[in-house]
Parts: C-alpha cells; sequence; structure tokens
C-alpha cells in the first residue's frame, strides 16, 4: 500500500546543514533553472533518511546494509508514492510516481542498544570540509576525516522522523558524507548520485564523525560516470557512482560563424523575442541582431542573463533592449506590451520562444491534472503573448511559434509536451483567420543543444541553437502562399 510523500523545504535546510553538502543543484534557483530539470532537485540520500525513518517508527535499529539507487531526480514539494515493504532478506523502499520508479533503497538491521547521552558529550570538530562544491571532480586516492555539526544532527533527524540516538551516529554520518563527497568533492559543482552500496562493520561508533580511506575514483567517459570505493570508521566496504553533468551551453556572438545580414532580410526590423536569455530563445535573438534587427529581448526571472546578453549585443554594435514579464499574468503582459509600444513603436516579428521546462515524463507517472497543468501553462503563454503583442505588430507582421518535430514523429516520455504543443499549433491555425493581415508561423524544430537537452549521456544527436535559429530564419524570410505556414526543419 502507498503512501504520500512530499519532501518539504525544511527538510532540504536540515540536510544542508547536517550534511553541509552545499551543491547549487539543490539550493540555487538560478543555478538549477540551467540545467535539464528546471528547478533545485532534492538531495538523494534525503530520499533515504525519509525512508529509514519511516520505517523504524521511532524504534532504535543499527543498519548492517545499505544500497540505494536513484533512477530520476527527487523534487521538493512534488507528490510521490512511498512504499516499504519487509522481505525475508530485508526491508525495501519505493519512491516513484505510478510505475516509474525514482529511488529504490534496501536495507538490513540489526538491533542495538542506544547511548543518547553520548551526542552532548562530543565536542564539535573543527570544520574539514569545502565551503562551494569543486569545479574538477576529485578523485585521488586519500584519507579524509568527516564530522557532522553536531548543532545539525538533532536537526535532521527530526526533520526525518528518526528519533535522537536510535540510529549509532556514525551511520547517520555515512549518509550524511555519501552526499557531501558526490556534491562537493566528486564529481562535485556538476553532480547527480546514481548509486551507493554500504557494508557496515561490527564496529559501533557513537559519534558522528567518519575516518574514510578513499581509493582513487574511475571514470567511464562513455557515461559521464564517476564511481568510488573505499571504507572507514564503521565501514566495512563501501561503492558509490555519479554521473558528471555537462557544463552549462551557451553560444556567444563569438560562436556563431559569419552570415551575409541581407540573407534574413531583417535589417531596420523590430523583433520581440520571448524567453530570450537561453537556450534557442538566445540564439535567435542574437543571430536577429546579428541581422540587423532591432531587438526586445523578454525575460521572466534572470535579469542579470537578459542584461548580459544585451550587453553583449550592445558591444557589438547592435540593437537590444530588454522587457521583463510573467507570460501567464494578463497585467504584467498588458503593462510590457505598452512598454514596448512606448520605447519600440510596432513590432515587424514576434517569436513566441518561451516555455515552461520540459521534463521527460511517463504518461502513467503523471497524473491528469499535472498533464492538464503543462497544457494550461504552455497554451496561456501563448495566449497572452498573442493578446497583448499583435496589436502591436505593423500589417504584414509575423508571428513566429516554436513547435517541435515531435509532433510529426513522436516518442516516448512526453505525451504532456505532445499535448500542449498539438493544442498551441491549433490555436496558431486558428488565429491566422481571424488575423489576415499577419503572416503565422509554426516551426517544428528538431533536437537542439540546450541545458535541457545536455545530459549526462545522450545517443540522440542535438543541433546547435544558433544553426537551428539561422536555417529558420533563412525559410521565415521567403513569402508564403497564404498567411500560414508549418515549416518542419527535422524533414528539410
Amino acid at each position: 500500500m502507498a503512501t504520500l510523500l512530499r519532501f518539504t523545504q525544511n527538510q532540504v535546510e536540515a540536510f544542508f546543514a547536517a550534511s553541509q553538502d552545499a551543491n547549487p543543484l539543490h539550493r540555487d534557483p538560478a543555478y538549477a533553472q540551467r540545467s535539464q530539470f528546471g528547478k533545485p532537485v532534492m538531495y538523494g540520500m534525503a530520499a533515504v533518511l525519509y525512508g529509514l525513518g519511516q520505517w523504524s517508527a521511532g524504534k532504535p535499529f543499527r543498519l548492517s546494509s545499505l544500497r540505494a539507487d536513484f533512477r530520476k531526480p527527487l523534487f521538493p514539494d512534488e507528490p510521490y508514492d512511498l512504499q516499504i515493504t519487509t522481505l525475508r532478506e530485508g526491508h525495501r523502499v519505493r519512491i516513484g510516481k505510478g510505475p516509474i520508479d525514482y529511488a529504490l533503497i534496501s536495507f538490513t538491521t540489526e538491533s542495538w542498544q542506544p547511548d543518547v547521552d553520548t551526542a552532548s558529550s562530543l565536542q564539535a570538530a573543527a570544520p574539514s570540509v569545502r565551503l562551494s562544491a569543486a569545479t574538477e571532480p576529485q578523485t585521488q586516492a586519500r584519507s579524509f576525516r568527516y564530522d557532522v555539526p553536531l548543532g545539525a544532527l538533532g536537526q535532521v533527524q527530526s526533520a526525518f522522523g528518526i528519533v535522537p540516538g536510535s540510529l549509532p551516529a556514525s551511520q547517520l554520518a555515512a549518509i550524511l558524507w555519501a552526499s557531501y563527497h558526490v556534491g562537493m568533492e566528486m564529481p562535485g559543482r556538476q553532480a547527480l548520485f546514481a548509486e551507493l552500496r554500504v557494508e557496515f562493520s561490527s564496529e559501533v561508533n557513537r559519534a558522528p564523525q567518519l575516518n574514510l580511506e578513499l581509493a582513487a575514483a574511475t571514470f567511464d567517459d562513455r557515461f559521464n560516470r564517476y564511481t568510488l570505493s573505499g571504507r572507514g570508521t564503521g565501514i566495512a566496504r563501501f561503492n558509490l557512482a555519479a554521473f558528471n553533468r555537462p557544463q552549462p551551453v551557451d553560444f556567444p556572438l563569438s560562436a556563431i560563424p559569419a552570415f551575409a545580414a541581407e540573407e534574413l532580410s531583417l535589417q531596420g526590423k523590430t523583433v520581440f523575442v520571448s524567453g530570450a536569455t537561453r537556450g534557442f530563445g538566445a540564439s535567435i535573438a542574437r543571430i536577429c541582431a546579428l541581422a540587423g534587427a532591432r531587438v526586445a529581448i523578454h525575460y521572466r526571472r534572470d535579469a542579470a542573463a537578459a542584461q548580459a546578453i544585451r550587453d553583449e549585443l550592445l558591444g557589438a554594435g547592435k540593437q537590444c533592449e530588454i522587457f521583463n514579464a510573467d507570460l501567464e499574468d494578463p497585467r504584467a503582459m498588458a503593462e510590457m506590451g505598452a512598454t514596448i509600444s512606448a520605447s519600440l513603436g510596432h513590432l515587424d516579428l514576434i517569436i513566441n520562444s518561451a516555455a515552461p521546462p520540459i521534463r521527460e515524463l511517463q504518461f502513467l507517472e503523471q497524473s491528469n491534472d499535472d498533464l492538464l497543468e503543462f497544457t494550461r501553462q504552455n497554451l496561456k503563454i501563448t495566449l497572452e503573448t498573442a493578446r497583448h503583442l499583435l496589436p502591436l505588430l505593423r500589417t504584414g507582421g509575423q508571428f513566429l511559434h516554436v513547435s517541435t518535430q515531435y509532433l510529426s514523429s513522436p516518442v516516448r516520455g512526453f505525451s504532456h509536451y505532445l499535448t500542449a504543443k498539438a493544442a498551441q499549433e491549433g490555436l496558431i491555425g486558428a488565429l491566422a483567420q481571424e488575423y489576415r493581415d499577419t503572416e503565422f508561423i509554426v516551426a517544428r524544430l528538431p533536437r537542439i543543444l540546450t541545458d535541457q537537452t545536455n545530459l549526462p549521456f545522450s545517443f540522440k544527436p542535438a543541433s546547435p541553437p544558433w544553426k537551428v535559429a539561422l536555417d529558420l530564419l533563412r525559410l521565415v524570410k521567403a513569402p508564403g502562399i497564404d498567411n500560414f505556414r508549418l515549416i518542419d526543419l527535422s524533414r528539410s
């Protein structure tokens, strides 16, 4: 029987304070937004603590072995199914959605008698941990001392339902250290925890401290995967594995090959690009500016990224202004439309590029409400953009909607995405019947190399966004027969 699990921000903070794992994927929304996940990810080892706390229900226990497999990232404030099963060979915790496994945790235990007064007699150790995640994986063999801050020990136990003293403090430290090491040392800043195997020794250490002997880490460049083995206080042996995520991708002006500006016919035109601070939106905004257009860059949250692109374009002698709005907010959109009208006058081309983060999700790991909400968000963006910016288009102007090749060739794991894009395409086709003086273009793009598609390993080729943007704008330049066109770059 599954119960509902939802990680809280309080658990995030308690786990951070105890583990000292300050990896920005968990704690920095701006950094996490530029990952393929689009938002902060929950600590994987926090799921282990939660499972142990729910299973133990306050009784003391000592781990003999622990195994954790992380199949998909977990997120704070999202609902998950939690199942706890006791088998002949031990106990099993499953966290998932529908039939899809996110984390699988198995462990064996022994009974023991805790000493609840031990922690109060310990002296706090001098910090020996990093304050920021390593940018290069620390892979050498070495000895390492790890101490859990005593002030955070009770906080993390309380946050995850573990009665203080009911689990040997050194075993709690081992769980916290595994997260710290992956997130801060190896792979470090670009880490994504994959799995952990621990065989605990018969030694019982009641202090939240570890002395570890780490072997040299190995790296499999086919999958960007590090593995590490070793032993330590109360640990007969351990093995852990983690992916090294690629660095965020960007394609500044210096990365875009020269092209003849006149081939795009944008000289002297004013172009609005939504979602223009990263990915395809940033690349097509840069291409438009290089082609001589005055570019209106839209952003929602990342003002620094928008300003950086503006400064880059102005420094190259191009014309660019930035505008901020939540594209789902009618009032914010009305205000942005008025500001654009006052500062730029009319628009010649609207590029509807913005979209919420797109995660690979099987149909059965989403509820109907999840799928409907994702569709609503995407459709609302297009609705508000059309409602407030179409009046700014000159006669004969163009509205370009960015869609996906997956509508031509559907793939698994994107039922929500295809539903949303199909709804948006239907809207654009209908608008073309009402706004006869405007050309509407739906562009089905191939897989593009962006932060969302930049995975640790992938067997699917991805095109540089600047190249796709350049190919698309060359086709947009050509006049259509009617005022609606479907451009499928995956078949061109």
